[in-house]
């Protein structure tokens, strides 16, 4: 583990940048998130240092006008530019909700990139992951150095909280946030409690990782309203001051006060300073607890973060921190920059921040008991404000020098030996030469040409489209385009039959219904030689209709998008992308290629589902290269077995497992909402319409008159 003091050569001549932060959290439309309050202090310690900073504040709430022009105010005071992006939903999946964050950041940056040095974002539910995935594969952003931070990653939250992920794409952050520690230029993590926690957690962490306290700026916690000039030691007031959930000790809190009560000591008066939990009813839970208190208890969950501060800086207050686990908390150097009485659970990266004259006095271990003690000591007199720790102290320069240093930016060049590869382009083909004719005319307008085609039509029999077959294939003898006829086997037999044929170096995938955009196959080849990747699927564009996409009467629809080998969701949804994939050639011999079930989809997925455990070098392309045309003839509407497809995807997985480890993977329940949507739909079954009705009510009529 490193210190960021050791990337600094203070030596050096310092030079403003042009800095952007991008961010979901943001002091101003944000009341007290930690990354929005942390980032704040960077952006303005910042300017005040000569860069020219943008923030980029990507959140559902940009549509809100009025709360954007008030923040967009208060940062231009700061001589700071802001933006605001709603991230756009294109499709009603748990894929599409994921991606639509993500994918925002990198469509605002994209267009953007040559104006900033630095790009500030968090690892935090992937933020930045797509354009960090775009510098990778040389896409965009070569010039550019990403500073990830390593904030508050999901799975580290769920522990600390000791819940259960509660959503499929929690699965999808969790792939996400750990991919951008690692692509990262530069990771920088507020302790060394989470740089190790990362390293435990298998995350390959690039070569420049350190961890060092955030900025923050002292003055701005007084910038509210002038504080009371009493001073005083008595304890007036004991303040919880964090979120009211599990993980900020809201829990372990509220048993400390029951065990004090137990002994027959009277509490001050009690408030809760924060905001509450979607996933925990603490005022349900405090209700349950606080019978025996007898002593006032108050609310307190509208405040923003200086807001906050300045109602803990009133004579007499008490703030008690005692989360179960912490990475750098902002709760912390709120008290310890505004010289509030505190005491704070001995967990994660809190300790780093105090000093250690005053470390005994203000920390306690994570437990109900432990903190019952320490609370006994101040029902009276407050202790000390702590003192910071030295690394706090010298946090400032730190940053100030690391910012203003040149940071060397390693651009990957291609080989010129081995840059333009044999691509063999594997089409396969049922029953619609209209359609493949589309599709061939876009392979022959690539831009990329050291290709081979190989066509496989998978048992066609209607004389009509056998005889349009051959009109196609000898209007590409010239070509010496490859046609191979076969019994029909469905979909994976025919690709095993085209790669079987294959010559080249790589060999891309392509579906007989879609349709090319020119330069597909010279951007999968560039990409998938500058990263070194095996296996290259990417984005495309939904569009329906009979001709191509330009055709007046087709319709462009929205962009697919995925996600990449994210190996957890990938037993439940599709992940990587669609049967369209560059690979080479050598991977896909030595997995056996697709496995050949009649009429079962998803062998793309399964054979995806192989490479991702076999650790090989599996990625997305985050731009749309081709148009995927949606119609009732496709081969996933003509796919009938569902739960076969299902067990097929999954079953990479149970590959070396015993019997009970097989069973938990295979366990699928029925969801609450599925269970719901099923007694919906059984009422809608018998839900009398309107004569039917009338004619009930005529029977009983006649039969009362009878």
């Amino acid at each position: 583990m490193k210190e960021l003091q050791h990337d600094i050569n203070f030596e050096a001549a310092l030079k403003p940048k042009s800095i952007c932060i991008i961010t979901e959290d943001i002091f101003g439309p944000i009341r007290n998130g930690g990354i929005g309050t942390a980032y704040f202090h960077l952006a303005i310690f910042l300017q005040r240092t000569g860069h020219k900073v943008t923030i980029c504040f990507i959140n559902g709430l940009a549509k809100n006008p009025v709360k954007m022009q008030s923040t967009f105010n208060f940062y231009k005071k700061h001589n700071i530019k802001f933006y605001s992006v709603a991230p756009q939903i294109l499709a009603k999946t748990a894929m599409a909700r994921t991606m639509a964050v993500p994918y925002a950041a990198y469509e605002w940056l994209k267009p953007r990139e040559d104006q900033f040095d630095i790009v500030h974002v968090s690892e935090w539910r992937g933020l930045g992951y797509i354009a960090l995935l775009a510098k990778k594969l040389g896409v965009a952003f070569q010039n550019l150095h990403f500073v990830v931070k390593g904030s508050s990653p999901t799975l580290w939250s769920a522990e600390g909280n000791q819940q259960f992920l509660k959503e499929e794409r929690q699965l999808g952050w969790v792939f996400m946030e750990r991919k951008s520690a690692e692509m990262a230029d530069t990771l920088i993590c507020g302790s060394s409690h989470l740089f190790q926690w990362m390293k435990s957690n298998k995350y390959e962490l690039p070569v420049r990782s350190y961890f060092w306290p955030n900025v923050f700026l002292d003055d701005l916690m007084f910038s509210c309203n002038v504080v009371s000039a009493e001073v005083t030691s008595v304890t007036r007031e004991w303040v919880f001051f964090g979120r009211l959930e599990p993980r900020k000790g809201i829990i372990l809190f509220v048993n400390a006060l029951n065990a004090l009560v137990a002994k027959g000591i009277k509490l001050p008066a009690i408030t809760f300073l924060g905001g509450h939990s979607h996933r925990f009813d603490a005022y349900k839970f405090i209700d349950e607890n606080q019978q025996d208190w007898y002593t006032d208890i108050t609310f307190k969950s509208d405040l923003n973060a200086l807001e906050a501060v300045e109602y803990l800086r009133e004579p007499g207050r008490l703030a008690i921190i005692p989360a179960l686990l912490e990475n750098s908390p902002i709760a912390v150097y709120e008290c310890l920059a505004a010289k509030i009485p505190f005491i704070a659970a001995d967990t994660g990266g809190t300790r780093e921040l105090v000093d250690k004259s005053t470390s005994d006095s203000i920390l306690f271990n994570p437990n109900h008991i432990a903190l019952a003690c320490k609370l006994k000591l101040y029902t009276e007199r407050l202790p000390v404000p702590g003192k910071k720790h030295q690394r706090v102290r010298d946090s400032l320069q730190v940053w100030e020098h690391w910012h203003g240093q040149e940071h060397s930016i390693l651009v990957k060049k291609n080989n010129s030996d081995s840059s333009h590869p044999l691509i063999s382009i594997c089409v396969t083909h049922f029953e619609r030469p209209d359609l493949l004719i589309q599709a061939l005319k876009s392979i022959d307008r690539q831009t990329y040409r050291n290709t081979e085609v190989i066509i496989v039509d998978d048992g066609s029999q209607s004389v009509d489209v056998l005889e349009t077959l051959r009109l196609i294939e000898n209007s590409y003898t010239d070509r010496q385009w490859k046609f191979i006829y076969q019994e029909n086997s469905y979909v994976g037999a025919a690709r095993n039959t085209a790669a079987s044929y294959a010559n080249g170096d790589y060999l891309l995938f392509f579906d007989d219904d879609n349709v090319m955009m020119p330069e597909m196959v010279e951007k999968l080849v560039d990409a998938a030689i500058f990263a070194d990747i095996d296996c290259l699927t990417c984005s495309s564009i939904r569009f329906s209709g009979e001709n191509e996409p330009n055709a007046l009467d087709s319709k462009i629809g929205t962009q697919i998008r995925f996600m990449g080998p994210a190996r957890a969701w990938a037993t439940k949804v599709n992940i990587v992308g669609d049967a369209t994939c560059l690979i080479k050639t050598e991977i896909f011999r030595s997995h056996g290629g697709y496995t050949e079930r009649y009429r079962t989809g998803k062998d793309d997925i399964e054979f995806y589902n192989k490479l991702i455990l076999a650790r090989e070098k599996i990625s997305y392309y985050p731009d749309p290269l081709y148009f995927y045309r949606t119609s009732e003839n496709s081969m996933k509407a003509r796919n009938h077995l569902q739960e076969e497809a299902d067990f097929r995807q999954i079953s990479p997985y149970l590959q070396d497992l015993d019997v009970e480890e097989k069973s938990l993977l295979l366990l699928r329940e029925k969801t609450k909402g599925q269970n719901i949507q099923k007694q919906k739909v059984k009422v809608d079954e018998y839900r009398p319409g309107i004569l039917q009705k009338g004619l009930r009510r005529l029977r009983k009529f006649v039969r009362v008159k009878v």
